[in-house]
Parts: C-alpha cells; structure tokens; sequence
C-alpha cells in the first residue's frame, strides 16, 4: 500500500527567496528539511504508535511574489531591505545596520510519502489531519510564516486502480499548480555535447566547464546580428544590429535549481566546531550544488512517484533527487496509469480526467 499526506495550498509570508547562487524561489532544502522537521514533530506526537517516516514530498507552486524593486527601467531587480531592529527614536546617533536578505511570499502545495502506512479508521483519519495542520501551524517553511493550510488529505491506494484514482484526487487538490521536476540529465547531455563540438573546432581557446553548460540554462542570452550594407563582408564599430534572444539548449520552463552540498572539509565530531546549532551531532562545511529543474503543469503528471524529491547521500555528496528510491516493478506498474495522458486535450477530455 502507498500513503501520501496532502497539504494543500499553503500560504507562506516572508520566506528565504535566495538559494545558492540563485534567487526567486527557495530550494529544494527548504522544502526536504520542513518535510524531515515535519517526521520528527509527528514521531513524538505518536510515539511508539508509529513507526514509519516522511521520506520525501513533491513540491507545486500555485503563486510567488517577490519582495523586489527596479530602481529605473532595464536596472536589475533589488531586493527591498530594511533595518533590523526598526529604528526608534532612541536611534537618533546609531542607526541600526541593514542585513542583506531576500524575501517573497508563496502559495505552495506538498505532497509528502509515507514509508510505512498508517492503519487508521475513518474517524482516525480525521483526527490525524488536524493534528497535522496543528504542528504545521507551529513550524516555518523556508524560514517564513505559515500563514494558512487550505487543507489536508491522508490518501492511500493498493491496486492500479486506487493509484490512478488517488492520482486525479491529488491533480484536484492541488489546481491550478506547476511541479517541479528534476532535469539534471539536460545539462548532463548539454555539457557531452558542448565537449564534443570543442573536440571538432580545433580553433577553441578553452575547454567548456560544467559553469559553461550551466550558464546556458540558467542565464538570458541574446545575440547580436549585424546589418551589413551592400559590399560590406565584415561587420564594424558602427554597423547597427538586431538582437536575437538565444533559447535555452532543450524546450520547457526551465529554471537554475540548488539541489544540495557538496562537503568542503572533514567530518568533525560532535562540539568540536565553535557555534553550532547542538554539541550532539557531528558537522562539516559544505557548498552548495546547483542543477536545473522544470515547472510543469500539475496536469501532465503521469505519476506520483516520479515527482518526488528525497535524500540521497554518498560520501561527500548531500543531494535532493527525483526517482532515487528503489522499487519493484510490481509497486510501479501500480502508481503508473495503463494508458498516458496525452499533453495535447480538448476541454470535454480534460474534464473527464478530474
């Protein structure tokens, strides 16, 4: 059996909007962290009751706003600061120093698995959401206020059919909505090919990086075509041009993701590191790992399980991936619809899917 708790358009106000090298939308950390905090709130609420643990959830975003300003137009956006603590009148020698910071408020929604399923009857059921709303109102995600839960659903499914059913249950309580999915495999293929057409063009200077294949997801591009004039072979300092926007190496809403650490030091014991959070757990320093991810519309999911972030740990590496727990195929067969949605579907069809 396959358990999903679904909290469903979750209002957050003033949350951390700069992640790595990135900005405007938290990380996926963020996201894995409120979902482990969330496993260990609910351990001690049923403990010796249950067991299992939340081991990932699949984030979809509803509506994001930035806390940002354009000091004049084509300026870049600037984050709106302000002076903490707020200056007072008995500040009028010392103003109190502005602490750089990005902030924006987010309508998110969670789906998150259940290794183990709760054995529960209906009135249980009940109980059991409102009690998770409870320890949800008392927690931050991404370091912002939870201001509200539309609600939230404990799903479960055994057979095919169950799964396909829970699948449309899910689509309906998250409306109108984009998941977000792992595409690390485009800069992957992006980078091999970048390195191929440098192995064909004797003429290349440097070798391409990773920062390079990154870059062209991540970054807006635009080409300058020169207008020449009749007889001219060679553009000059004075020949005017077109701007060309230049598209990203492969088609979607692709967006620069910070997906974990990577680990820059040792692995120290427990209080040997001046100012951590606890003397209990050992530590080390880390740097972040950035990839590339894709908003897709919560409508061309296919299926639950390919969706959901977890942990993965390996030596030095700290990552969040999609698709990373092993499964037999019999469980797959169950979660994955017979026949695929197409992406292309008139409005009486699409009703039909709901």
């Amino acid at each position: 059996m396959s358990q999903y708790l679904v909290l469903s358009h979750i209002d957050i106000q003033n949350a951390n909007s700069i992640a790595g090298l990135t900005w405007g939308y938290p990380a996926i950390t963020h996201f894995l962290g409120f979902t482990h905090a969330l496993n260990r709130k609910l351990s001690r609420h049923y403990e010796g009751a249950y067991e299992g643990e939340l081991t990932g959830c699949v984030v979809i975003s509803h509506s994001f706003e930035n806390k940002v300003y354009q000091p004049k137009q084509y300026a870049d956006f600037e984050f709106i600061q302000s002076k903490n603590p707020p200056v007072l009148a008995k500040h009028k020698n010392s103003s109190p120093p502005i602490i750089e910071e990005g902030k924006m408020n987010l309508t998110v929604s969670l789906v998150i698995e259940l290794d183990q399923p709760f054995a529960l009857t209906t009135e249980e059921i009940g109980k059991f959401e409102n009690a998770i709303l409870e320890l949800c109102y008392s927690m931050r995600l991404a370091g912002g206020t939870i201001l509200n839960i539309k609600q939230a659903k404990l799903l479960s499914a055994s057979t095919q059919e169950q799964h396909t059913s829970m699948l449309r249950r899910i689509k309906r309580l998250t409306l109108p909505g984009f998941v977000l999915l792992d595409r690390s495999e485009y800069l992957e293929s992006h980078y091999q090919a970048m390195a191929v057409r440098h192995k064909e063009n004797e003429d290349a200077s440097s070798e391409p990086g990773l920062l390079d294949a990154w870059l062209d997801f991540a970054a807006l591009k635009s080409k300058a075509i020169p207008l020449l004039n009749d007889g001219q072979s060679e553009p000059d300092e004075n020949t005017p041009a077109n701007w060309k926007y230049i598209a990203k190496p492969n088609p979607g809403y692709l967006v620069p993701l910070m997906t974990g650490y990577k680990a820059i030091s040792d692995l120290y014991p427990a209080g040997e590191v001046l100012n951590t959070r606890d003397e209990i757990t050992p530590s080390r320093f880390v740097e972040a790992i950035h990839s590339i991810g894709e908003w897709k519309g919560i409508h061309n999911l296919h299926s639950i399980h390919d969706a959901i972030w977890r942990y993965e740990q390996d030596e030095q590496w700290y990552l969040c991936k999609q698709g990373s727990r092993a499964k037999d195929s019999e469980s797959l067969a169950m979660q994955t619809p017979a026949i695929e949605q197409s992406n292309i579907i008139n409005f009486n069809d699409a009703l039909n899917l709901f």
